[in-house]
């Protein structure tokens, strides 16, 4: 699929075609012919026809994929970690380089890089490798902050809504990420993680299940209860907010967003997505090698 899932020009046609004369016929007909057709004809669209098609490539895809290649086909395939994709960079924030794009475009079509081995360190690189190597810099603490400041401007300019950034915990030196008061009444603790991680690549599934999406899902799911168990004491709810570099999240932070586009203007909203997903993209492919 490229990366990208797009059909090929020839096996979309028949399904574009039917889709339009149908679309077409029903237009006319109560024209042309009135009484011919009932009032509630039930019009199949092109993205429906297509859809088949999309899952029978998808699951042909996964299908022919190692384990870590086909986690990273879900991961890309979140709404984080495509918007990049189609983000129009009308501000500096907005803007990749040619090298992030080279290196994003890269990764999106699982070719990793060109070395077997990696130059730093002399591991074998598999896919993700210069995520986790020791002998690379880490961008954890930017891709965190980075994110985290994000999320906290965006919450900021909501009206009626105070944010902190790292305030003290209730009776304890431990310290949440932000702590949102007012229409977004919690704290929250930023976590972005790996699929390279000795952890993400240790879990397994009961009875032999490889399934990626819920590979994938399981591991965000332990990260969550761990800063669950693990979180400072605090009068407000807790809500872990737990994100892969593709960009995908577990689903309690699927639901946190959710609950923010309630109380952000659109714009704002659309905005953090976009700055998110570029701060994580941007962090991840400091480390990566064309």
């Amino acid at each position: 699929m490229g990366g990208l899932g797009i059909l090929s020009y020839k096996t979309v046609t028949p399904h574009a075609y039917a889709a339009a004369s149908e679309a077409a016929d029903t237009t006319l007909a109560p024209i042309l012919t009135p009484g011919s057709l009932p009032d509630s004809t039930q019009l199949i669209t092109q993205h429906q026809r297509c859809q088949e098609i999309f899952t029978g490539n998808k699951e042909a895809l996964l299908g022919s994929l190692n384990p870590e290649q086909a986690k990273a086909v879900v991961e890309a395939s979140s709404k984080l970690g495509r918007v990049w994709l189609t983000t129009i960079p009308f501000q500096p924030s907005l803007r990749l380089t040619d090298f992030e794009v080279a290196a994003a475009l890269q990764l999106r079509t699982l070719a990793g890089e060109r070395e077997a081995h990696c130059t730093n360190c002399g591991e074998t690189n598999f896919f993700g490798h210069p995520e986790v190597c020791l002998q690379r810099r880490f961008r954890r603490v930017a891709r965190h902050e980075g994110a985290k400041h994000i999320m906290g401007q965006a919450l900021a300019s909501t009206p009626g809504t105070r944010v902190r950034l790292e305030p003290l915990g209730h009776q304890t030196s431990g310290r949440n990420d932000i702590q949102a008061t007012g229409l977004a009444n919690a704290e929250y603790d930023l976590t972005v993680v790996s699929l390279a991680n000795k952890d993400a690549r240790a879990t397994e599934l009961p009875n032999q299940d490889i399934n990626p999406s819920r590979l994938v899902n399981k591991y965000l799911y332990s990260v969550a209860d761990h800063k669950v168990r693990h979180r400072p004491t605090s009068n407000l709810p807790f809500h872990p907010i737990v994100v892969l570099l593709g960009g995908m999240m577990n689903g309690s932070t699927t639901k946190v967003f959710a609950s923010w586009i309630r109380v952000m203007a659109r714009g704002t909203y659309n905005l953090m997505l976009k700055r998110l997903s570029l701060c994580i993209l941007q962090a991840r492919v400091r480390s990566f090698e064309l």
